[in-house]
């Protein structure tokens, strides 16, 4: 009965003895980091892990923010920082593997960026208080644009942009005289250095242009006729306008209109013989008013061109994009006289054929002749003269 009695609490110690050493051979030791990778955009890059180190480059454009780590584990093995809270790469750090039986391994990680072989000026803007870019070539690292006599070369105010980690001599922000040529150096991250000289000169080339081929003419001003079709007499006012798109900048001082005659009331046939005024409203291509101005007609105009004075204006139209230059005759529904603006219905290419416009305002329907909601393209082109400075 006592060997019965004590073989028991035996064979419990060496069953449990033998679970244990049983659940300790299944902890694994293994706590190495199998491969290491990182993702932006599309791109992975993946590195080499050799010993307890993890490192490389990647090139200069691959930016090292906004990244995701793969970072490959045994399975039941932990990693410290957890991969998907890493999100740049700043410098050196360190990632810390522990097995599941406990044991740790630290890998040091170094992954950087090329250093950036990138020295350009890529903007050069000349505040006036408008933006004008300048043109650059990044050859020769010449800087040029031809500026307006009104613009202060010993004083102007510029927005310069040059390549991303590069850096730049002197400092733009520094410099305000560009009367005479200015260098700047610009040294690429890697040390690469190259010079660019910004010269800026004046838009002295004196230029005019000409439209005056007219086979076609279309009423202008007001209306005094008593029985036209759904008009009423002293109630409208007909504007003309053209699209203005130059090949080089300009800085305009006349623009001229043109009248086949004089103002007369086409009731009676009868000259009108007083002095009118005209206004012009100068618009960019979304017929956003730019500037405006005036001008008198004598009371013996007989037709002709008819100058607007745009020197105090200070206006700069740039290559390349559109304007449109709307006219009226101030007070056309009140006076009720009319003229014919010229113009050409053929097709062709260049400054003289860009599309022309025309508007109608009505006393009657409380609408304004400035009003661009009036204004619509006309399929003809119309007898203009501009002047000014290249």
């Amino acid at each position: 009965m006592k060997t019965k009695k004590y073989l028991f609490p035996t064979l419990l110690f060496f069953s449990l003895l033998m679970f244990s050493c049983v659940s300790e051979e299944k902890l694994s030791a293994e706590n190495t980091i199998q491969s290491f990778s990182i993702s932006k955009g599309g791109v992975t890059k993946d590195f080499t892990v050799v010993d307890n180190s993890i490192t490389g480059k990647v090139e200069s454009t691959f930016e090292l923010n906004d990244l995701s780590l793969s970072v490959l584990i045994p399975t039941g093995a932990t990693i410290s920082p957890e991969p998907n809270t890493i999100k740049s790469i700043n410098g050196s750090f360190t990632l810390v593997v522990t097995a599941e039986n406990g044991d740790k391994k630290t890998y040091n990680v170094n992954i950087n960026r090329e250093p950036s072989v990138d020295n350009f000026i890529l903007e050069f803007n000349i505040k006036t208080p408008d933006l004008m870019n300048a043109s650059i070539n990044k050859e020769t690292g010449l800087v040029t644009r031809r500026l307006p006599e009104f613009v202060d070369l010993k004083n102007l105010s510029v927005d310069l942009k040059y390549s991303k980690y590069a850096s730049i001599s002197p400092d733009p922000a520094s410099i305000k005289d560009y009367s005479s040529p200015v260098n700047f150096t610009v040294k690429s991250e890697s040390g690469i250095e190259k010079i660019y000289q910004v010269k800026l000169e004046r838009m002295d080339v004196n230029r005019t242009r000409s439209c005056t081929e007219a086979n076609a003419w279309k009423w202008f001003g007001g209306d005094d006729r008593t029985d036209a079709p759904d008009l009423l007499p002293y109630d409208r006012n007909v504007s003309t306008g053209q699209t203005i798109i130059l090949d080089k900048d300009l800085v305009p001082s006349v623009f001229s209109v043109n009248l086949r005659e004089g103002f007369y009331y086409y009731e009676n046939s009868k000259d009108y013989n007083q002095p009118v005024v005209l206004k012009l409203i100068i618009r960019d291509a979304s017929l956003n008013v730019l500037a405006t101005t005036t001008t008198g007609v004598s009371g013996g105009f007989s037709g002709g061109f008819i100058p607007f004075d745009l020197q105090k204006l200070n206006l700069l139209l740039e290559a390349n994009k559109t304007y449109v230059f709307y006219w009226y005759l101030v007070d056309g529904e009140k006076l009720g006289i009319t003229a014919s603006s010229p113009g050409n219905n053929k097709s062709g290419s260049g400054f003289c054929f860009n599309s022309g416009y025309s508007g109608e305002s009505k006393v009657s329907e409380n609408t304004n002749i400035e009003d661009s909601k009036v204004m619509f393209e006309h399929p003809w082109h119309f007898s203009i003269e501009l002047e000014g400075k290249e």
